[in-house]
């Protein structure tokens, strides 16, 4: 079976939207740069942008392949320019198996 074109699409239009990913269990984050989770990443490094579709009416989302399976908070911003002062535009919790989704995100 070929895998999906996107894990999610977030119906929420942004104008400049950013996802980051957060370990619940340990608060390492995902590194899209270094392509790894971190403890204490430089902050624009973990902000992955993405592309609002006007065909779809929002924000596909493809998880990092290399994100390992564990229970993750997704996080979207609507940041030019990433700071650690954003604030969060939607949040969801999310469970990954190391290639796929398992379930519905929830809203966090």
């Amino acid at each position: 079976m070929a895998k999906a074109k996107y894990d999610l699409i977030l119906y929420v239009k942004l104008t400049n939207p950013k996802v980051r990913f957060v370990r619940v269990v340990d608060g390492m984050i995902w590194d899209n740069v270094a392509g790894a989770l971190a403890a204490a990443p430089t902050y624009a490094d973990t902000a992955i942008s993405l592309t609002l579709s006007t065909a779809i009416g929002g924000c596909p989302v493809t998880i990092p392949a290399a994100l390992p399976e564990g229970d993750y908070d997704m996080l979207f911003y609507d940041a030019a320019s990433p700071a650690y002062t954003d604030a969060v535009s939607v949040g969801k919790r999310i469970m990954w198996n190391g290639t796929g989704l398992i379930g519905l995100p929830m809203d966090l």
